[in-house]
């Protein structure tokens, strides 16, 4: 079943459920989003991104399990769906991820041309966005996988997020993106040391108590760091969230493991991964909730 089926699935069984078409890739795949909006207008907007990187299939698995969990259990936790409008796009870049899955298990950039005289294809598309593009952490060379792209937004997968992203009102509460691997919960921002957003503290304090809560399930540590820490790179969509579209919190998790799997995490450890990570976003959500009851 591929991710576009399993969005399907979900909005046809729950009619506070549809898919969007925010546009299509490179190569014209659809890029869709799954959106829960039995809040209505006027309720805070959730932001979920994952998949940017190709070859990191923990992300997209993840955050679909996060999504089903809401879905289809909503009646253990209605206030977190009645309260909280939810868009999720599972994959932010088709076409790397379909390349990851028939070529190279290895892939991480786009599928786009770059005019590269080696034939290298592709712009990281976790580098190619607006917010201090091309600062740090980047790599002029074509066939380099921290390739920024000759501009910011060079990319049209990158494009159809900003545009869509922009038009959802209010300005989202969250935006979150998942990654593998390293068991981070990183908070902005990325692309440079010492540069920490207005509100840090309260940024900050949840990716601990979130981190915390994660931890009890299986007793995987997540390390609640900021973004530079682990290493500076400007162009990141989390810093965009952030920096430019006005977030009041935005994260990178990167999910299991250590390093023994690194990116070939077997199947096996989806549904556990799923289980701690929702538990760290319980204390997301619960967060979201009462500082936007606060506002109202």
């Amino acid at each position: 079943i591929s991710l576009n089926q399993f969005l399907d699935a979900l909005a046809g069984a729950n009619d506070w459920a549809d898919v969007i078409n925010i546009g299509q890739s490179y190569e014209g795949r659809d890029m869709n989003v799954l959106a829960v909006t039995k809040a209505g207008p006027g309720a805070p907007n959730v932001w979920l991104e994952a998949g940017i990187h190709a070859r990191e299939w923990i992300a997209p698995a993840v955050a679909t399990f996060l999504m089903r969990e809401l879905v289809e259990n909503y009646a253990a936790h209605p206030d977190y769906v009645d309260k909280i409008n939810w868009y999720l796009l599972p994959s932010a870049n088709p076409d790397g991820y379909q390349y990851s899955r028939d070529h190279d298990r290895m892939w991480r950039k786009t599928r786009s041309p770059t005019g590269s005289i080696f034939g290298c294809k592709g712009v990281d598309p976790n580098r190619n966005w607006g917010y201090h593009w091309g600062e740090s952490g980047v790599s002029n060379d074509k066939c380099s996988d921290i390739y920024p792209g000759p501009e910011a937004f060079s990319e049209i997968e990158m494009q159809n997020i900003k545009n869509f992203v922009e038009s959802l009102s209010p300005v989202p509460i969250l935006g979150h993106c998942f990654h593998s691997y390293s068991q981070l919960w990183l908070w902005p921002y990325g692309y440079a040391y010492n540069a920490y957003p207005p509100n840090r503290e309260e940024v900050e304090q949840l990716a601990i108590d979130a981190s915390d809560a994660l931890y009890q399930v299986h007793g995987t540590v997540f390390d609640p760091i900021n973004s530079a820490e682990l290493y500076p790179a400007a162009g990141a969509s989390d810093d965009w969230y952030k920096g430019s579209l006005g977030t009041r919190f935005a994260y990178t998790t990167e999910l299991r493991d250590t390093g023994r799997h690194g990116f070939v995490l077997p199947a096996d450890q989806i549904i556990p991964s799923g289980e701690e990570m929702w538990a760290g976003f319980e204390v997301v959500i619960k967060k979201l909730i009462e500082v936007s009851e606060k506002e109202n």
